[in-house]
């Protein structure tokens, strides 16, 4: 096995269309696939440097990036470092490599984060995309939420891409990118996506792309009610990550997952996090979706169209988790 391959399955975190699909346009040459070539290419290609929350993101345009303007791509970037910083009261990690490949089309593509080398994320990105492929991409945020938690064993890969599927919305409502209302509206479409089936074991060792991504989100929606309900409200699940990443300084570390829920607890005061994987990692959890977003007050009216409950028994909850 050639030595980055191992660091490709272990430290390689990317994006999928919610299909399961890559995001990457149907025949687009792929490009930089080995991720020491990204960071040859962070290392000895010009780019620029943005300093935003305590970070430095070095922004590198491959190869030049022929036809891809600059201007949008920055503001981009910008946009989607405030987001972290406004859910973990910084920058993550204080370098990060970003390196950006043109490719035909008009939205944001594929993408894959490592932390071998120091964190970095290759992403690709249409010549033809304009502001509001900007506005609307997700993709861009959930890659630099990889970067904020230590990286984990496979076997829990669903702790990672469930924690970036989670937090990504939330941290682009926090700047007001996205409402409250579209928030809730994709975890209730999602999260369906990652109940187990019949035959289904627990977490750990998932490669269900469902369970990998809805279902760890899942599991760290519950994770935000055990801690509020254990802690009666006066600590959150921002405060559990914001501890794991400033102990850990983030994807350039290696932890178990075991290690991630005792130093999240020890931030809140409780054991909500290290009882509730001890579920999920071994045992198929069903979760009944209907009840647990009644509690929350999300709820659909009658024509479709979601509504939220302020009288629910954890409506504040849901308030204070889209706020700042």
């Amino acid at each position: 096995m050639a030595r980055f391959d191992r660091r490709a399955v272990l430290l390689g975190l990317g994006a999928t269309a919610i299909g399961g699909a890559s995001l990457a346009g149907a025949g687009a040459a792929p490009a930089y696939d080995d991720p020491d070539t990204l960071y040859a290419a962070l290392r000895n290609q010009p780019g620029d440097q943005l300093q935003i929350g305590g970070g430095t993101i070095r922004l590198v345009f491959a190869d030049g990036a022929q036809g891809l303007a600059r201007g949008p791509v920055l503001a981009w970037v910008r946009t989607a470092a405030m987001a972290l910083t406004a859910y973990f009261g910084r920058y993550p990690v204080s370098d990060h490599g970003l390196l950006i490949i043109a490719e035909p089309g008009d939205r944001v593509g594929h993408a894959t984060t490592f932390g071998y080398a120091g964190s970095a994320t290759r992403i690709h990105v249409g010549m033809d995309a304009g502001r509001a492929a900007f506005d609307r991409d997700w993709v861009l945020v959930h890659e630099m939420v990889h970067t904020a938690l230590p990286d984990l064993p496979r076997r829990a890969l669903w702790l990672q891409e469930g924690n970036a599927t989670y937090v990504e919305p939330i941290a682009r409502a926090l700047i007001g990118q996205l409402t409250p209302e579209a928030v809730w509206q994709a975890a209730a479409a999602g999260m369906a996506k990652g109940i187990p089936r019949a035959g289904d074991a627990g977490m750990d060792g998932t490669r269900a792309w469902g369970r990998l991504y809805w279902g760890g989100a899942l599991f760290w929606l519950l994770a935000e009610i055990s801690i509020y309900r254990d802690t009666k409200g006066a600590r959150s699940l921002r405060d559990a990550l914001r501890h794991i990443n400033r102990m850990s300084g983030g994807n350039t570390a290696t932890w178990s997952p075991e290690q991630l829920m005792m130093v999240g607890d020890a931030a809140i005061g409780a054991t909500s996090l290290g009882k509730l994987y001890s579920r999920f990692a071994t045992t198929a959890v069903s979760t009944d979706l209907v009840d647990l977003f009644q509690e929350l007050g999300i709820v659909t009216g009658a024509n479709g169209q979601l509504m939220l409950d302020n009288r629910a028994p954890l409506a504040r909850l849901r308030a204070r988790i889209t706020s700042d």
